[in-house]
């Protein structure tokens, strides 16, 4: 006889989230099918349907941790396949509109590898686990539910016809930006949850660079990122880039950012212009050392969405929306892995707790999750777009309906970031914050907020002079 609760669980969606939704229930469940619409690479590949993989990715520490925790043995299995250790201080040169972030040796390491790397990984460990299995080209057309709980999915058929009936005890939804919740929702009679979009208009250009033998420029990771108001240039105050060491001899990941609609070109040689155009040497110089053998590709999808199942009144049980299919960030933020990470841990304190206190029965799980996620989700909801809201032209909706806004400094938080970065160990904190590995409480507490407002006018001076 069976030692778990349940006879199958569906997670709709192979990629991050889904890989790591299915090893917080798998010992739970007898079964995990894992569904994606794609063909899943064996290797380490780019896929149709993420067409996302081919730009840079950020896995911060407290993913990182929170993967290992899931699927053991993830950071060195990716270690494995080439992806790099980095110092969050030594090994990374940043530049924001408070200047250049000190450098310094620290114990604060995180991985570095490209999207298909990371999905690669996490799906050999979840497929290492005997209850969980992978099925591709399987699209999801729907929900079923009988009596306000879902019991199943439906596939998509073809010709017309109704597609396979695949009975869950659990579905999980891990499908991402691409999500059709809403309508599946509506579908068995809820309605969707409130939707918030954050528009800042991004853009990206990407493509793997190969860097000179023996290449040492003194970093693994270079970033700028748009200074905003005061840029001595406009194209300075809109303009970033992002490059890093990744899996391969010699390979480097290239991300050109633009916002505010100042979107990056798609052609080798207008790239580097676009790039040099900023106006900081380091970015030029190390581009004019680097060889672009591979395709240049574009994404222009990088609105910040929250779907906001926490606050919703009536849900349907027995499903869950997990990643970005509950709050997708706009990516240059990096948050989106780390956040699915998290809340897939969450998942498997709470189910584990859960059935101890109700043995048999998921009715309620739903509630609990995302009453335990909601704090984290909105803490990387107002990280992300509070840094979108200053960039001129955002756009913000509500449920479809535009929203007056206007872009704001963020004077507080300029001088802050200034103060942090005057001390080792502060900044190591402050570091540790953005990483998620620590609280942001500490940020608000009445000494951090009468040190930066004591020396107000000398820190906004550090921000005009750096």
């Amino acid at each position: 006889m069976s030692n778990t609760a349940f006879a199958r669980a569906v997670v709709i969606g192979g990629s991050i989230a889904g890989s790591l939704a299915a090893a917080a229930i798998a010992p739970h469940v007898d079964e995990v099918i894992v569904l994606d619409r794609d063909t899943l690479p064996e290797a380490p590949e780019l896929r149709k349907n993420a067409p996302q993989g081919a730009h840079f990715h950020a896995l911060l520490a407290a993913g990182r941790q929170a993967m290992d925790e899931l699927l053991p043995g993830f950071s060195d299995e990716a270690f494995a396949l080439g992806a790099a250790k980095l110092d969050a201080t030594a090994d990374v040169m940043r530049l924001d509109r408070i200047g250049w972030s000190p450098r310094f040796k620290s114990s604060l390491e995180f991985l570095m590898a490209s999207r298909p790397l990371i999905e690669k990984a996490l799906r050999d460990r979840a497929s290492a686990i005997d209850s969980v299995s992978y099925r591709s080209r399987a699209e999801v057309a729907g929900l079923v539910a009988e009596n306000g709980t879902v019991t199943g999915v439906r596939l998509k058929g073809t010709d017309g016809a109704e597609g396979e009936f695949i009975a869950a005890d659990l579905v999980i939804e891990a499908t991402g930006r691409s999500s059709k919740s809403p309508d599946w929702l509506r579908a068995i009679g809820f309605a969707p949850p409130s939707e918030l979009v954050v528009n800042a208009h991004w853009g990206y250009s990407s493509t793997f660079v190969r860097t000179p033998d023996n290449w040492d420029p003194g970093f693994q990771a270079l970033a700028c990122v748009p200074y905003g108001d005061g840029a001595k240039t406009p194209e300075a105050a809109t303009r970033a880039m992002a490059m890093w060491t990744v899996e391969g001899d010699r390979r480097w990941i290239l991300t050109v950012q633009g916002s505010a609609g100042d979107m990056p070109p798609r052609s080798e040689d207008e790239l580097r212009a676009f790039v040099s155009s900023i106006g900081v040497p380091q970015l030029t110089d190390t581009l004019d050392q680097v060889e672009f053998p591979e395709r240049i590709s574009i994404w222009r999808d990088t609105t910040s969405r929250l779907r906001d199942f926490a606050a919703q009144s009536e849900r349907p049980e027995n499903f869950i929306a997990i990643g970005d299919a509950w709050a997708a960030f706009n990516p240059v933020y990096g948050q989106g892995m780390t956040a699915a990470a998290l809340e897939a841990r969450t998942l498997a304190r709470e189910l584990t707790a859960h059935l101890a206190e109700h043995p048999g029965t998921l009715t309620g799980l739903a509630d609990r999750f995302y009453t335990a996620t909601n704090d984290v989700v909105q803490f990387c909801w107002r990280s992300s777009t509070n840094a979108d809201y200053r960039i001129p032209g955002v756009e913000i909706f509500i449920d479809g309906v535009p929203q007056n806004v206007e872009s704001a400094p963020d004077e507080f938080g300029d001088r802050l970031a200034v103060w942090m970065a005057q001390d080792q160990e502060r900044y190591v904190r402050y570091r540790e914050t953005t990483q998620l590995l620590r609280s942001s409480d500490w940020l608000r507490s009445d000494d951090v907020v009468s040190a930066v407002t004591e020396h107000w006018d000398e820190l906004g001076a550090a921000i005009a002079t750096r």
